[in-house]
């Protein structure tokens, strides 16, 4: 009796064993399976912060660190005293504040009378129309200009981008004309490119002043300030 019973029981476990197997090979194929969904990536803003999510060719500006430093202003001056160099008003416009728009003041003494231009409001330089900018010091006659004229007599008169001397909320270029700026923008940094006076040549000194409000985050340029000596 034990004789005959014992092949199936021998059989009965060989079956058990072999389905034991198929069970672990149907679970191996699974998790190999390319049609398996994939575990999904972290999501790149999330990682990367703020800079990750700034589009292509946006200007990105950062306020002044905790420590002082004053990398990101000097960055941010150097992108737009590059764009008035090139005379590419569309990269200009992109730095505007969108709030205090962007003001063009002749000499450092700003007026409530300057002209201030949003981002979509700047004149081109084929623009003929004459604008008043102000009144010319010593005279007093009021400046009327184009957009060109202006820009070649009080914005870019001098190659700025290449000034010898170039400060970053302190002026350098003193005359008897205050500079008042910082009525007008409290918050306000500015940096100034600077071209000394030449002893042996007929050119006294002549600055270039950018000014830049905090928006969040960033900078952004709020006043082009042209300084020189005056009668």
């Amino acid at each position: 009796m034990m004789r005959r019973m014992f092949p199936l029981f021998a059989a009965a476990l060989l079956a058990l064993q072999l389905a034991g197997c198929g069970s672990a090979g149907n679970s191996g194929a699974s998790s190999a399976n390319p049609e398996a969904t994939p575990i999904p990536p972290h999501d790149v803003a999330q990682v990367s912060g703020s800079a990750a999510a700034s589009s292509p060719g946006e200007p990105v500006l950062q306020r002044q660190n905790a420590d002082g430093s004053e990398t990101q202003i000097t960055e941010a001056a150097e992108e737009v005293v590059g764009a008035l160099r090139d005379r590419d008003l569309e990269r200009l416009a992109e730095w505007i504040d969108p709030k205090e728009g962007l003001r063009f003041s002749p000499y450092p003494h700003l007026n409530s009378s300057d002209r201030i231009f949003h981002a979509n409001e700047l004149p081109s330089f084929n623009d003929t129309s004459k604008l008043e900018w102000g009144t010319y010091d010593g005279s007093g006659e009021p400046i009327r200009l184009t957009f060109k004229e202006y820009f070649e007599q009080f914005v870019y008169d001098q190659d700025f981008a290449s000034a010898p001397h170039v400060s970053t909320d302190e002026r350098i270029g003193s005359g008897d004309v205050p500079f008042n700026g910082t009525d007008f923008y409290p918050n306000a940094s500015l940096v100034e490119y600077h071209f000394p006076r030449e002893e042996d040549a007929d050119l006294d000194w002549k600055s270039l002043i950018l000014m830049f409000v905090p928006s969040g985050d960033e900078w952004r340029l709020c006043a082009i300030v042209h300084a020189q000596w005056t009668i």
